[in-house]
């Protein structure tokens, strides 16, 4: 198992990627500390990580607010001695034009993404240094690579993710700690599907947004999370400030 013996903390953990990211990390041994503003979800998310046989712990939390960060990551080391790997997954998809974007979207946004993967990259570094390792794996997009309408402070905020992500590698590298992204293109998650329910509007997107692998589609949870558990588990080691992206061919850097 990959990453057994170690605790996760996965934000936005209660649904989409972020649960896929939390099972698979389940699976491959390690206990999980699921951050999720959805209570419900995140109760529902714990529960399944206990059905795979490994601890789980779970808070309702907004990770853009710094004492609720500190709270969690409290009582995860209590709970489990240590939180020594990190996946900044939460998120939100508001956005719209620039020349009518109101002020708090652009605000919310912002936060929800990139202040939330600062406060949270702070807050678990300690125990992470106290170990002598530790893994901090961040979900951006492939919006923080290329422009598309409607989608501005999703798109600053991601690339501001990507912007941060080299600083925190370099600064923590040092203790053992590895900092990398991956850049999912669509996915079909809740949010996705609440923009793209039926399939047929899912393979127009897929079409739309460029993707060439065959089938034509829009990638799955469970794909973005294998990458997360590449940068987790044993083999990369020798990999940080760098960035997987998991969107069919839609961008090629």
């Amino acid at each position: 198992m990959r990453v057994e013996g170690h605790v996760a903390m996965v934000t936005g953990g209660g649904s989409g990627i972020g649960r896929a990211c939390a099972l698979m990390l389940a699976q491959e041994g390690a206990d999980i500390v699921v951050a999720d503003i959805d209570a419900a979800a995140g109760e529902r998310v714990a529960g399944e990580v206990k059905a795979l046989g490994r601890e789980a712990l779970t808070l309702a939390t907004d990770t853009s607010v710094k004492s609720q960060v500190r709270k969690i990551v409290a009582e995860g080391t209590t709970r489990f001695g240590k939180i020594d790997i990190l996946v900044n997954n939460a998120g939100i998809g508001a956005g719209g034009p620039v020349r009518d974007l109101d002020e708090a979207v652009w605000d919310r946004v912002v936060s929800v993404h990139l202040k939330s993967m600062f406060l949270c990259s702070q807050a678990v570094m300690e125990s992470m240094i106290q170990q002598g390792w530790g893994r901090i794996v961040n979900t951006i997009s492939r919006a923080a690579f290329r422009g598309r309408a409607g989608v501005g402070p999703y798109s600053a905020a991601k690339g501001g993710m990507l912007a941060f992500s080299r600083v925190l590698a370099v600064e923590a590298a040092q203790y053992g700690i590895t900092v990398n992204n991956v850049a999912p293109g669509t996915t079909v998650t809740p949010m996705v599907e609440a923009a793209y329910g039926t399939l047929e509007l899912q393979e127009e997107e897929a079409r739309t947004s460029g993707v060439v692998t065959t089938p034509v589609r829009l990638a799955w949870p469970e794909e973005i999370a294998a990458a997360v558990l590449y940068y987790c588990g044993p083999h990369s080691d020798q990999v940080t400030g760098m960035t997987i992206h998991v969107n069919g061919g839609s961008y090629m850097p």
